[in-house]
């Protein structure tokens, strides 16, 4: 059955294009998704499929039963970025500001051409088992509690009896017809952070009247940064960046405050919390200065961490369909995705697909005004959602 699975999406490629495009054309931030959803909806309810609306706030969660008793998860986002889009096609975002920067329409679109061919499979009394379609609101942003679609998808029971769940992500950086992935840890764990320098302002001509802000902060920054290089195990990887540093107003002002914000990325829980201590240590420079600081964290997505079954069916599955040559080892990467808390809380893997057309002249990476995909990918993309499906059912 799998080696015609590739065949059996490229049939219905046109309806797979047709959905990344309309979806495409209508992008919603995080947790506002609704034309998305009713769109999800609509297609679900021609399929014949059975859904339920209104979890984690905009997401919708889908069964297709077969006759077995597994149950495999299948995931997709459906939420866009505060990016303006700059390419030039008829299917170009409508809304000013908002953009499907981040392949998320297609994942969506793709998962949907997975559900046409597995509730084909059900109909037809093979399908060894239920499958579970997660379309997942809010990928790239979290709430006002500090909660992601993913994470609310899991703690509202959306993956409660899963055996397994699978997830794939498009990747500009490798060609179509490839897939890449690994057991253990694939994305990183970010938190963000913001430190609040303080002294005493004055007049810039009397700076000896002051605690002044700009030096300390400038001790600051170059012991953070020996972080990584001097109290990190060189075996380890992790990442801290500050990425943004606002202070004054006036250029004869000596200001009373710095404030400095950044996000720390890691692999492990253990150099996650080293991280965050050795960021607070370093902020005690500044009291040698005669200042005093501030410091807060806000947690976000934990490692994704692919379980090694998962990853040894989802690698067997996409042999099958793409040939071995097709499937990678992929690289440790710090971004961060939140198909981490579903991997935390059922067997899961989540995979790379290569959607890079190699006759473009450069990359159109995601997060970019000007990111696109080449869409022979979508059909691979679904057939690849089904196949680690069915290699979990039948085995």
């Amino acid at each position: 059955m799998e080696n015609n699975l590739l065949s059996k999406a490229k049939s219905i490629h046109e309806d797979i294009r047709y959905w990344r495009r309309e979806i495409h054309k209508y992008p919603e931030l995080s947790f506002t998704e609704e034309k998305t959803s009713k769109f999800v909806q609509k297609v679900l309810a021609d399929l014949g499929i059975e859904y339920k609306t209104n979890v984690a706030k905009t997401g919708v969660v889908a069964t297709i039963k077969g006759n077995g008793s597994k149950t495999v998860g299948l995931r997709a986002d459906m939420d866009a970025l505060p990016i303006f889009e700059e390419n030039e096609t008829e299917f170009n975002s409508s809304r000013d500001g908002i953009m499907h920067a981040c392949g998320h329409d297609a994942h969506t679109a793709m998962l949907l051409g997975a559900a046409t061919i597995l509730k084909e499979i059900a109909d037809s009394g093979e399908l060894a088992g239920d499958i579970r379609l997660l379309f997942q609101p809010s990928e790239e942003d979290w709430d006002d509690e500090g909660k992601s679609g993913g994470r609310r998808m899991v703690e509202e029971g959306a993956l409660d009896g899963l055996d397994a769940v699978f997830g794939l992500h498009v990747d500009p950086e490798h060609d179509i017809g490839t897939v890449s992935t690994r057991s253990g840890p694939l994305l990183a764990a970010v938190d963000t952070f913001e430190i609040i320098v303080k002294g005493k302002g004055g007049h810039a001509a009397s700076p000896h009247l002051t605690k002044d802000v700009i030096p300390q902060t400038a001790l600051l920054i170059n012991a953070i940064q020996q972080i990584v290089s001097r109290r990190l195990d060189p075996i380890e990887s992790g990442v801290v960046s500050i990425t943004t540093i606002n202070a004054g107003h006036a250029t004869n002002v000596i200001d009373e405050k710095v404030v400095l914000t950044g996000t720390l990325r890691s692999l492990t829980n253990e150099t996650r919390e080293l991280l965050r201590q050795e960021l607070r240590n370093a902020c005690e420079v500044v009291k040698a200065m005669g200042g005093d600081y501030e410091i807060s964290f806000e947690y976000g997505y934990p490692v994704t961490n692919n379980d090694p079954k998962a990853t040894k069916v989802a690698i067997a599955a996409n042999q099958k369909i793409l040939g071995k040559e097709n499937v990678q080892e992929a690289d440790i990467t710090l971004g961060a995705e939140d198909f981490s808390y579903m991997a935390q809380a059922v067997p899961g893997n989540f995979l790379f697909l290569g959607t890079h057309n190699p006759n473009w002249d450069k990359h159109y990476y995601v997060h970019t005004p000007t990111f696109r995909i080449d869409e022979d990918a979508l059909p691979i993309g679904s057939a690849s959602l089904c196949a680690a499906a069915l290699e979990w059912l039948n085995n």
